[in-house]
């Protein structure tokens, strides 16, 4: 009968019969604390207020009797103060214990305390009176002849009364306990029967549902394992025999449908490996461990190996270049591709000739986005790099053939402008002024050409040491301070607390003072300059930043090329365009980088990165 409920039904019944079965120990429970609950009120409600009020009686009684004896030795005024005081006690208290009677011994003994205590303070009206009339020692014979005696016999009384309540309360206790023993074994007798029925009740409406659901499980792991032959025998009308019913549906239709494309996924990995070995550059594919899965021919012929004896093993047991591997590596950690700016150049030398190779690596991410492949291109340069070369020795045999020319042109203007060889009017002056300072212009442009050439062909020579960064700053700010004062720039460098880096301190400096003269142009009175440098990771930053125009969104992406000057003012447009692509290209001889961020019309900052000193 069971069988043919559904599942819902199945885990509702196990619910209701639970929750009956908690409710039942639940309100057993209940039952036992009330009777417990019971037993503890006769203890600290019932007694403990009349054992309370008894003992301050007791207190109470026992101050008037000292302020009795106060009286008698002659201090009157003090004595009726505390007997007063404590007779307001005593009779508050003894109101509470006539509030509270609760054993049929109480109103008895409470009369008596009522009756003896009114005695009591008519005995004391009387010493009052009696020791205005009679000599000391008189007064002491009445105290010890007739209050001493009333005193006595209210203080037995009390102490019954407090007796009586502690007698009653012992007896409450051990009601109590008894009561609270027969709770607790009742309770766990119970509440054993009742976790045994739930337990027994959980195992068979459990089996009924773990059972098949268990089957189901260890068929469709081996289903998943590859095993499509697999079917569910069906024996429940319920949701997981509907559930096999479908599953036996679902492995026919995989059956089919592996028959169906088998033939297709095997067309489709061999197009995708013809693809992959018919491109002409060198290419690689890893896995996420670094292991070599697949290398086509040009990568075979470029590294001498053979990929069927490579395949599934480590990059660097295979290839064993670093370059490489620390491009696959940042790869994997970064899960982004390396390619344009980021890609790095490599050399090899293969038959006696130097071949250069652009290192592009993209990672492969499957659906919860990790990169478990990576997809290594190396891109022959070579040709870009031998045209580079072409240009750069045109640049530089250009610039010093202009070199010769220039310089007896700026001589002969100078000379024609010192009227060595005869007179010349204002305007022809104004003319040759002019002249000069094209030639000056060329000179300089020359020199530019001339020192990124031999930065761009290695030969220039960088004088490494470790250097202080407090003192580069000061001899870059030390030519422009004459300069920003004219101008009205707050031309600043922040404390560096000792920062050292490892550079060339003059090429490091003229890389400062490049940047700053570039502030200078693009800043008005009132702006700032300032010079800053923070250590970050095994690199220090430096940063010249101003508060001038900023730098337009469109040219910030090629500042750094050659002959870029950015348009607008044109009397500020007056540089060769050469001197951030000789700062960056000195920045990278220092095994740095260097970049910019801008906001028109807020601002720009220039930051490059040095090594640690050694």
């Amino acid at each position: 009968m069971i069988r043919n409920l559904s599942l819902k039904t199945k885990i509702l019944l196990g619910y209701i019969v639970i929750i009956l079965i908690t409710i039942g120990v639940a309100l057993w429970s209940i039952s036992n604390f009330i009777t417990l609950n019971q037993a503890i009120h006769d203890i600290m409600v019932e007694n403990y207020q009349s054992v309370i009020a008894a003992e301050k009686m007791v207190e109470s009684l026992e101050r008037q009797d000292s302020a009795e004896l106060i009286f008698i030795f002659g201090q009157e005024d003090k004595a009726l103060d505390i007997f007063q005081d404590n007779q307001m006690e005593f009779m508050k208290s003894l109101s509470r214990a006539e509030d509270n009677i609760t054993i049929p011994q109480e109103e008895e003994i409470i009369q008596n305390i009522n009756q003896d205590y009114q005695l009591y303070l008519e005995n004391f009206w009387k010493l009052r009176q009696f020791s205005s009339q009679n000599n000391f020692k008189e007064v002491q014979n009445y105290y010890l002849e007739e209050i001493m005696p009333q005193f006595n016999k209210v203080k037995k009384e009390t102490r019954r009364l407090l007796l009586v309540n502690q007698e009653h309360m012992k007896e409450s206790q051990q009601r109590a306990n008894n009561n609270a023993s027969q709770a607790i074994y009742s309770t766990i007798v119970f509440s054993i029967m009742a976790v045994i029925l739930a337990i027994i009740l959980g195992i068979y409406i459990s089996n009924l549902i773990i059972r098949p659901t268990k089957r189901l499980t260890e068929i469709v792991q081996e289903v998943a394992d590859g095993d499509l032959e697999q079917i569910i025998e069906i024996e429940t009308k319920d949701e997981i025999g509907k559930l096999a019913q479908e599953f036996n549906s679902m492995t026919q239709r995989l059956r089919e449908y592996e028959e169906m494309n088998v033939s297709k996924l095997i067309a489709e990995k061999n197009k995708s490996e013809a693809i992959v070995k018919s491109i002409s550059n060198p290419l690689l594919v890893t896995d996420d461990e670094n292991r070599v899965l697949l290398i086509n021919p040009r990568a075979e012929k470029l590294f001498s190996l053979d990929e069927s004896r490579v395949s599934n093993n480590h990059f660097l047991e295979t290839i064993k270049d670093e370059r490489i591997f620390s491009v696959i590596r940042e790869t994997l950690s970064s899960g982004s591709e390396q390619t344009g700016k980021d890609s790095k150049v490599i050399n090899f030398e293969k038959d006696n000739k130097e071949i250069f190779f652009r290192v592009t690596s993209t990672p492969v991410k499957n659906k919860e986005g990790e990169s478990k492949l990576v997809v290594t291109l190396l891109d022959d340069i070579t040709h870009l790099k031998e045209v580079d070369e072409m240009k750069s020795e045109f640049v530089s045999m250009v610039s010093h053939e202009f070199r010769t020319p220039l310089t007896s042109m700026n001589m002969g203007i100078g000379m024609l402008l010192e009227e060595n060889i005869g007179d010349i009017n204002d305007n022809q002056k104004e003319l040759l002024e002019v002249a000069k300072e094209d030639c000056e212009r060329l000179n300089n442009l020359v020199d530019d050409l001339l020192d990124l050439s031999k930065i761009e062909s290695g030969e220039i020579n960088l004088e490494f040491a470790n250097i202080q960064v407090e003192k580069v700053f000061t001899a870059s700010i030390k030519p422009f301070i004459e300069q920003s004062k004219n101008k009205g720039v707050d031309l600043i460098a922040e404390e560096t607390k000792g920062m050292a880096v490892y550079a060339d301190f003059n090429k490091i400096t003229w890389v400062i003072t490049n940047l700053i003269g570039n502030a200078l142009r693009y800043t008005k009175k009132g702006d700032q300059i300032k010079l800053s440098a923070e250590k970050k990771g095994h690199k220090v930053h430096l940063s010249v930043s101003d508060t001038g125009a900023g730098i337009p969104k469109e040219y910030q992406h090629k500042i750094f090329d050659k002959f870029v000057r950015v348009g607008g003012d044109k009397d500020k447009d007056t540089g060769s365009g050469l001197g951030l692509a000789i700062s960056k290209e000195m920045i990278e001889a220092h095994g740095g980088r260097i970049w910019v961020e801008s906001e028109l019309g807020k601002g720009t900052s220039f930051t490059f990165t040095l090594k640690l000193p050694k």
